[in-house]
């Protein structure tokens, strides 16, 4: 399957490089005008803008090695200490007994904003996409959104998720954002330092929101 959108191949529900549905047979309804108050991932995706944004802090993300290459990389060096069993096959065969005995690290960050819940689920996805995390799911509310994203596996830690609800308030939006890595006990700062970037890229985006308006202004103008 490939993402009408951006042309990249993905699976599931949503195109992991710009976020738009990959579900065939749902329609969202086009939004004229402001949406900055729009919560509803479906539509909002559809503003041009949005999309244009998005697609950009994808181009940027950068790739960095996972722990499974490095346990890869590691086992030459380690067979010994082992008994030649690979380290990336035992940890691979550890982690998930350690998840279901309920060891997981993770962080949690709360942070409201005065931006209405449109321009803040935008600068989001913007974040998102940024780090390289890649949506996998988004659940709807009537007052607000909910989106989950890959935590790749890098040199701290194996893949975990990462969960952004978004939440509307009369005073703007409220933000928590947690981390979630199973079947690990430490990741080394990992969550913390994938919860700082992110909320630092939210600040960000949404601090240059407004020139996003001046652009589409400009090209219905035109």
């Amino acid at each position: 399957m490939y993402c009408t959108q951006c042309g990249k191949p993905g699976a599931g529900n949503f195109c992991g490089f710009c976020g738009t549905s990959l579900l065939k047979d749902m329609e969202p309804t086009a939004i004229s005008g402001d949406w900055s108050n729009e919560h509803r991932y479906e539509v909002l995706i559809q503003v041009p803008e949005v999309r244009r944004r998005i697609a950009d802090h994808a181009s940027r993300a950068r790739a960095t090695m996972t722990a499974e290459e490095f346990l890869q990389m590691g086992d030459k060096l380690l067979s010994p200490l082992t008994g030649g069993v690979p380290v990336g096959k035992l940890a691979a065969f550890v982690q998930p007994i350690y998840a279901k005995l309920g060891i997981r690290t993770g962080r949690q960050r709360e942070e409201v904003f005065a931006q209405p819940i449109g321009e803040v689920l935008a600068a989001a996805l913007c974040a998102l996409a940024g780090a390289g995390q890649k949506i996998r799911g988004v659940q709807q509310a009537d007052d607000g959104c909910e989106l989950e994203a890959i935590l790749p596996s890098d040199l701290f830690s194996f893949a975990g998720d990462v969960v952004v609800r978004l939440t509307n308030r009369e005073s703007g939006t409220r933000l928590v954002a947690a981390t979630n890595v199973p079947g690990q006990l430490y990741d080394w700062g990992k969550s913390d330092r994938c919860l700082d970037d992110l909320l630092r890229e939210i600040r960000q985006t949404l601090s240059g929101m407004a020139g996003w308006r001046g652009e589409s202004s400009a090209c219905r103008a035109a």
